[in-house]
């Protein structure tokens, strides 16, 4: 039989599958990517993150962050800690005033609006009261009495929307702005309930302070549902409930022009802080699997599921963590916070995911082009491009490749050399520990080889041949194997503190033996 005597494995862009088999998931996918950023080409230890505030000590955890934009240009960083709104300036926290009372949750939704004189304001659903930051301070929303122009009293309003629900709406825990309406899941008691607030002919905008008592809609009625969501997407309101996901369309002023249809999706949304747009879809976190919303029509909603591949990682979380589960998009990639501090980060433009550690997020946010997040220590985090640790805590990279067969499953083989394609980095020291396993996870006598790169240094003493030393971007190391067997998986790691890792392939070269 004639030998086939090089393998090379150049490409890990489908991420991570433990859905099926070791030995049967694709070429270009990994068993598993630990800090990792992947791309058609290489896989790169991932970058780290620095403390942007102070701590504010145990048990004052940030659980929010907001920027709070406004028309003139300025925007002001806001968080929630402690059941009170913070503003966040030059890396300290200071708390804007509140009257008069603190928040009732710390699980606070944020969007920003118009009051009655166009100033900019934050609205804050605290599953209390709808609650204003004005810039100033924060208080409860007053509700308006609206005047009665056929009484002849010279008011500029309609007495048709009728009395102003507000003061029966006190559970306010989820916030959406469609075209000219505020949407609300906000009744005490009924929680399969939409609330839409006044649209004021005379001003011309919606007005966030009178909640018509007729102005709702109930959602799946018969099914005991509960709302924990409102998205806006192509100019509908998706509404997600526990069980079922549903979509308002309609920009009518009357009840009538309203059209509700159920999204054909097998299960609804566990996690409310897990619903982001990404690209030009809606993902979120259900009891199974993280599903994708999309649409090839303005009203006709579809779902698939995204997390297929990382079955197995979805089922270690535990019902309540997926509860907890926190989202964000940045740069083409959706991530998923847990718990654990784990994050499972998808990347969008390569349709495949990879696992991060030691990011506990209660909260993220994009600012200024970069990626924050906050934490229960009291800190907000912000990541950057340039620095590889985690707020001085080392980052533990590695990738676990496929079981490799190379197409001759019961041949045996023997596996002579290994060509590893690494990055050298100007400036930075890198080092790289290769383990290779044998049949099935017998662990290749040679152990783990580190090689460290220092730029103006040698190659460290190894079993590595001979390297030509000048700077150059790409570096080819080979490592005698000389071992037999079946098959061959590989691991390449790195948990070394300061060090940048990329890897863009890797050769191997063996001999067949008789069947």
């Amino acid at each position: 039989m004639a030998n086939k005597p090089l393998a090379t494995l150049n490409d890990f862009s489908r991420g991570i599958n433990n859905k099926d088999a070791p030995n049967l998931i694709p070429d270009n996918a990994l068993v598993d990517a630990q800090n990792v950023i992947l791309g058609r080409g290489y896989a790169s230890k991932r970058h780290g993150y620095i403390r942007y505030t102070t701590g504010l000590g145990a048990g004052s955890s940030i659980t929010k962050l907001y920027n709070f934009y406004r028309n003139n240009g300025t925007s002001e960083l806001l968080a929630v800690n402690s059941l009170s709104l913070k503003k966040v300036n030059a890396g300290s926290l200071s708390t804007i005033p509140s009257t008069p009372t603190f928040l009732k949750s710390n699980d606070v939704q944020m969007i920003t609006y118009k009051n009655r004189n166009i100033d900019d304001v934050v609205l804050l659903a605290d599953t209390g009261k709808l609650k204003v930051y004005n810039g100033t301070d924060i208080k409860e929303v007053s509700p308006h009495i609206p005047e009665d122009t056929s009484s002849g009293g010279g008011g500029n309003e309609i007495a048709d929307p009728g009395a102003n629900d507000l003061i029966s709406l006190t559970n306010f825990r989820a916030l959406a702005i469609k075209k000219d309406r505020i949407f609300a899941a906000a009744h005490p008691t009924v929680k399969n309930r939409v609330s839409f607030c006044y649209h004021d002919p005379f001003i011309g905008y919606a007005v966030y302070d009178y909640w018509p008592a007729t102005h709702f809609i109930d959602i799946a009625p018969d099914e005991n549902d509960e709302i924990v969501e409102l998205k806006v997407f192509r100019d509908a309101l998706l509404i997600f409930c526990k069980r079922s996901v549903w979509l308002l369309s309609g920009d009518g002023i009357n009840l009538t022009d309203y059209q509700l249809t159920r999204v054909n999706v097998p299960t609804g949304c566990v996690s409310p802080k897990s619903v982001q747009m990404v690209g030009n879809e809606v993902f979120y976190m259900s009891d199974d699997h993280v599903y994708s919303l999309y649409s090839t029509d303005q009203n006709y909603i579809s779902a698939k599921v995204v997390s297929e591949s990382i079955e197995e990682t979805i089922n270690k979380y535990s019902y309540s963590d997926r509860q907890k589960a926190v989202g964000h998009t940045f740069e083409n990639r959706y991530y998923l916070s847990f718990p654990d501090s784990s994050c499972l980060v998808f990347d969008v433009l390569l349709g495949s995911w990879v696992r991060w550690t030691n990011v506990k997020a209660n909260s993220f946010l994009t600012k200024d082009g970069e990626l924050y997040f906050s934490t229960d220590a009291g800190h907000i985090q912000r990541f950057l491009k340039t620095i590889f640790h985690d707020d001085g805590n080392a980052i533990d990279f590695y990738i676990k490749t496929k079981i490799f067969d190379f197409k001759y499953p019961v041949n045996k083989k023997k596996f002579k050399r290994l060509w590893l394609i690494v990055k050298q980095y100007d400036g930075f020291k890198s080092s790289y520990a290769i383990q290779s396993f044998i049949d099935f996870f017998q662990t290749i006598d040679t152990g783990i080889i580190e090689t460290s790169i220092n730029e103006g240094a040698v190659w460290d003493e190894s079993d590595w041949d001979n390297i030509d030393w000048d700077f150059a971007e790409l570096l080819q190391m080979e490592l005698k194997m000389g071992k037999k067997g079946k098959n061959v998986q590989f691991m390449i790691s790195n948990n070394n503190l300061n060090e940048p890792l990329t890897v863009f392939g890797l050769t191997v070269e063996f001999k067949l033996k008789n069947a």
